[in-house]
């Protein structure tokens, strides 16, 4: 897979964060062990607070997986008396049912075998996917699911 970069492709600009909570949590040597932020700019990917500032070439990136998962929240079988009072507990000796947290994490894998690792909270493989998919076509990346299963690597 050629990914060599035109002037056009360079421009592709995207930012992960705030008013997503989006971590980096390691997982390439030249990335670091963590940081805030992804950043897709100038040819690169990598993470930053205010700008990209640890960086890697996207021509090094060879796929990206978007995985969702869901943890936390309680049962929806919750005792309800009306005229109770709330004071933090429902009548019966329950809490009110939660929602549970999404989670959607981002692995970029490069040719020297290394993955690095975003978290992106209350956030949906979906929204991610729509951010990230038109700087990866340009760069020509693909996503891990759509490789066939001959070139996946784990």
């Amino acid at each position: 897979m050629d990914h060599d970069l035109s002037t056009e492709d360079r421009r592709v600009s995207v930012r992960i964060g705030f008013p997503a909570d989006c971590r980096y949590r390691g997982g390439n040597a030249t990335l670091g062990p963590h940081g805030t932020h992804l950043w897709i700019t100038d040819g690169r990917i990598g993470h930053g607070e205010l700008k990209l500032t640890h960086g890697i070439p996207l021509r090094d990136v060879t796929s990206v997986d978007v995985k969702q998962r869901e943890f936390g929240g309680t049962d929806a079988e919750v005792l309800y008396a009306p005229a109770a009072g709330y004071n933090g507990f429902l009548a019966g000796g329950g809490r009110p049912a939660t929602r549970p947290k999404i989670q959607t994490d981002i692995t970029v894998r490069t040719r020297d075998g290394q993955t690095a690792v975003w978290e992106v909270d209350n956030r949906d493989a979906d929204w991610v996917r729509e951010r990230l998919g038109p700087a990866l076509a340009q760069a020509r990346i693909p996503y891990y699911d759509d490789l066939p299963p001959a070139l996946r690597t784990e």
